[in-house]
């Protein structure tokens, strides 16, 4: 994975700079721990009775020299715990009030907050919206180094990529999610302190910024197989690639309207 799969490798690097400057380090590792575990057993439902992605199958030759857990490929498993993360704490930053402090922006966690209902299904949501840049390009990994990864039994409606497999990483996200805000719960009965990490620059911005990121990396994909790749003139390059821009630059309105917002609230909103 660290040689063949770098672009995962740096979004792992962000998901533990973010978490850990947000979180500190215990939470960082129950997120990574449970959202990898989750994510695989939900993968491995699905590989062998569709549920809760839709019928698929992985190909392991593709990925023959990297390590998998009962055909399923571990980055695969993995890349559920920093997108799961990301939308989170986006999802926490967007309904809380932000603090100008200086040059710095800063947001105060807070439980009736970052536990909230509303929280657990906007960062499943955002994750979702994630998903819906990623797995129409990721899907054409036969023209890319991702490589040919996994086969849908039947072709789906976004650009062959079937809604349950949208429905299967909204549910996914909600378990990772609402089993981590519970663990949150748990830490802070005993420790009657918020979690703590370090301090970091605009700290409520960074996985707004790496889910941007992430789908700059996507568009980036698409271009280049839209402009330098020769792939079959059947396969609608361009119309995959306008709907990541249309579906990247809706999600960079919305957060900006929503941190504006929230840098402009006076006081804690109902957390519920």
């Amino acid at each position: 994975m660290l040689t063949e799969r770098p672009y995962v490798v740096a979004f792992l690097v962000a998901f533990l700079v973010i978490s850990g400057a947000e979180r500190g380090s215990v939470r960082t590792i129950l997120w990574l721990a449970s959202g990898t575990f989750l994510g695989w057993l939900m993968e491995f439902s699905s590989t062998r009775n569709g549920v809760p992605f839709g019928s698929y199958s992985y190909h392991e030759e593709t990925f023959s020299g990297e390590l998998s857990i009962a055909g399923i490929p571990f980055f695969a498993s993995l890349s559920f715990a920093f997108l799961t993360y990301f939308g989170y704490s986006v999802a926490c930053s967007l309904l809380s009030p932000l603090e100008r402090r200086g040059s710095d922006i800063r947001r105060e966690a807070d439980p009736r907050v970052d536990g909230s209902l509303r929280v657990l299904l906007l960062a499943a949501l955002i994750t979702t919206w994630a998903d819906t840049v990623i797995d129409p390009v990721a899907h054409l990994g036969e023209y890319w180094f991702l490589g040919d990864l996994y086969a849908y039994q039947a072709e789906g409606f976004h650009f062959d990529v079937p809604l349950s497999n949208y429905a299967g990483w909204l549910f996914t996200s909600l378990c990772i999610v609402f089993v981590n805000q519970r663990f949150d719960a748990w830490l802070r009965s005993r420790e009657a302190v918020s979690p703590t990490g370090f301090h970091l620059p605009f700290k409520p911005l960074w996985a707004v910024g790496s889910i941007l990121g992430n789908f700059a990396f996507m568009i980036g994909v698409t271009l280049y197989l839209l402009v330098w790749n020769r792939v079959p003139s059947t396969v609608p390059v361009g119309e995959i690639l306008a709907s990541g821009i249309a579906l990247s630059g809706l999600f960079a309105v919305f957060a900006a309207v929503m941190i504006s917002r929230g840098l402009s609230r006076r006081a804690l909103a109902p957390a519920y």
